[in-house]
Order: C-alpha cells, then structure tokens, then sequence
C-alpha cells in the first residue's frame, strides 16, 4: 500500500509537471520584458501616425469641400505639396515605429549587459542614437523629393520598389544583415558605459540603413494617405522579419520577390490606361 500510494503521488507530481506545447510561447509573451517600455513607444507611434492619417484625410475632405469657395488648402498656402514629401517630424515618427522593433534584440544586449541602477539610461542612449542615424538619413532623402514628385503618377513609386527589390539580392545587403545580428561589449559604467551605448547604437544604425535604406526609400515616395499605412506595413513586417529570422536569406529573397510584384503593380495599371 505504502509503495503503490508513493508510486500514486510521484506520477501525480510527473503529471503536473507535464504542460501543454502551446503554453510555451505564452509564457515567454508573459514574462517581464526588459525592452517593454520601447516596445510600447513604437505602438504609440503607430497610433500616432494612423491618427494622423485619419485626421488628414477627413481635413482633405473638408478642404474639398471648401475648394468651392475658394479657400486654399494649408498646405497650398506654403508651396509644400503633402503627397510629395514628409516633414522630419513625420519622418522621425515613421522611424520609431517602423525601425525601433527592428532593434529589440540590440535593445535587450545593452538592457541585459548593463547594471540594474543604469539600464534604462542605456537603453535609451541606445535607441536615441540608432533613431538619430534614421532622422539624419530622411533629413537627407527628403530634400530632393520635389523631384520625383514631378513625375507621373505611380512612376517614382515602382520605381524604388523595383531598387528595393533589387538591392535585396546583392551582397552588400546580407553583409549589412549580417552586421545588424552582432553584438558588442558594453562596460558597466562611467563615462565608458555611455559611450559603448552610442558606440553600439551608431553602429546598430548603420548596419540598418545599410540593410534598408532602400524600403525607407520607398516609405518617403509613398507617404501620405491610406497608401502610407500600408506600405508601412508591409515594409515593417520585411524589416522585423529579416531581423528575427535564425537563416534570413529565405526571407530577404521572398521580400525582393514581393517587392518587384509590387513594383509591377503599380506601374503597370499606368501602362495599360495608355493602350486605350
């Protein structure tokens, strides 16, 4: 009795201790995240800009109707065209949303390497640089975008998804990527820690830009509207993709192949108009 009661018990503990398959992912979801607070930033960037989004275009309706009037549109008044460029502000908001996610991984090596007292003054050093890298490089990019503003309708934009898709392909883009998986020490403080911090997120942000400067190429042609919302999310899901994949080969050559069908349905509705 006293054996088969013991044996009764052990396999009662062994039962417990047996958890489903799915609770595993749950568990880990669930666990204290020591990136949480940066995940949540980028969230609220997204609202922002859908809020935004939804916001201008309810003010485009508005102004529409208001054209019968002779009331010119904002935007008019200061010679910007809103479907040609993107301010910095704008810009810096697309950044945080689009490429912060990108760098949880390196947000976590410098949360996990840094003292408990000091962690979130690193991370955030972290992540202010790598976004500084970002901002300077749609400083740049939004200065000609008059430019291909000029062109017809749909041209500019399969244009640089078809350089998008071609630069997914070469081998600077996987040696970029490839930059983008590696880590670097971190010490623990002083002024050494703070300038490991911005050493890591400078070279954080130039292995992204390198990877993807050319999707964010393709986010500053396409800006504005309901269009800017989902090319933003198509090009997000490539960025994170490519960043959390183990072998991201495979994804980066899906992502160049949906990119150039991209590139192709856009500017082929344009061609076919012209045979009638």
């Amino acid at each position: 009795m006293t054996v088969r009661g013991t044996t009764a018990r052990a396999a009662t503990r062994a039962a417990s201790r047996v958890r489903p398959l799915w609770t595993a992912p749950v568990r880990r979801l669930l666990r204290p995240r020591v990136s949480l607070a940066f995940e949540l930033v980028a969230v609220a960037a997204w609202i922002a800009l859908i809020a935004s989004t939804v916001t201008g275009d309810s003010h485009d309706g508005d102004r529409a109707g208001a054209s019968h009037h002779h009331m010119p549109a904002p935007h008019e008044v200061h010679g910007v065209s809103a479907s040609a460029s993107v301010n910095v502000a704008m810009w810096a908001l697309m950044s945080v949303a689009m490429m912060l996610p990108a760098a949880v991984p390196a947000l976590v090596h410098v949360g996990t390497n840094s003292l408990r007292w000091r962690r979130r003054r690193a991370m955030a050093t972290f992540a202010s640089v790598y976004l500084a890298v970002w901002i300077g490089y749609g400083a740049l990019l939004l200065a000609p975008a008059p430019l291909w503003a000029r062109l017809p309708e749909g041209v500019a934009l399969a244009c640089a998804l078809a350089l998008a898709a071609a630069w997914q392909l070469t081998v600077h883009k996987r040696r970029a990527l490839r930059d983008c998986h590696r880590s670097s020490p971190l010490p623990p403080s002083g002024r050494r820690a703070v300038a490991g911090a911005c050493r890591f997120g400078l070279r954080q942000g130039w292995a992204c830009l390198r990877s993807c400067w050319a999707l964010m190429l393709v986010m500053a042609v396409a800006s504005g509207g309901n269009g800017m919302l989902v090319w933003m999310a198509v090009l997000t899901g490539i960025v994170i993709t490519e960043r959390m994949a183990r072998t991201p080969r495979r994804p980066t050559r899906l992502a160049a192949a949906v990119l150039a069908v991209a590139a192709l349905a856009v500017l082929l509705p344009d061609t076919a108009w012209r045979w009638y």
